[in-house]
């Protein structure tokens, strides 16, 4: 039976130097082994981590799982902010390509929309793409409110005009997906997107 330990709610943050060893040990946890076989313990063993130390942060393994994936969320924010819709649309894009195109990145890709076995796992999945969807949306929300939208745009479409072939492109294909491309996609999207 998987043990179930409370996080510690007494504490305001997770100290940097503590996810500085951790993060980067779950990614490649993630990368290696994917969602349904990631086992804080077996993390702990193999990185020489605390199990102990682990549980009493993050509580389980989706929450040390999502706080991971979406480790860089903020950065992702004011990443994609340059002022306007098209230069968003290219920063969301490059942003996208720049994770698919690491090892990690793909496998991790890959290993969240793939082999859903378990009912916690299709929960883990569900819960990082509506948290990935809540942090790059902000690209259609800030467009909408500078004017630059046509009417009757839907949030999620638009979003998901951009990510998707470069989702695709890293799910089914290995080779990198070049900057070319990214421009190309976030053309296409302005182009739907953009009020004229």
């Amino acid at each position: 039976m998987r043990p179930f330990h409370e996080p510690d709610t007494s504490r305001q943050f997770i100290p940097a130097d503590i996810k500085a060893r951790v993060m980067p040990a779950v990614l490649d946890e993630l990368a290696r082994w994917g969602v349904e076989r990631f086992s804080i313990e077996a993390l702990a063993e193999r990185h020489r981590l605390d199990a102990a130390m682990i549980y009493r942060y993050w509580g389980d393994r989706q929450r040390l799982i999502m706080d991971a994936a979406l480790d860089d969320a903020e950065a992702i924010r004011e990443a994609l902010d340059t002022g306007s819709l098209r230069g968003d649309l290219l920063a969301l894009a490059r942003h996208i390509a720049a994770q698919i195109n690491t090892m990690h990145g793909r496998i991790f890709l890959r290993a969240l929309v793939m082999d859903g076995r378990g009912h916690h796992d299709t929960d883990t999945r569900l819960n990082y793409w509506r948290e990935r969807f809540a942090v790059v949306r902000t690209v259609i929300d800030r467009a909408r409110q500078r004017g630059e939208l046509r009417d009757g745009i839907n949030t999620l479409a638009a979003v998901q005009i951009v990510s998707s072939p470069l989702y695709i492109r890293g799910l089914y294909g290995d080779g990198p997906v070049d900057d070319g491309y990214c421009e190309i996609i976030a053309d296409m999207a302005w182009h739907a997107l953009a009020r004229k």
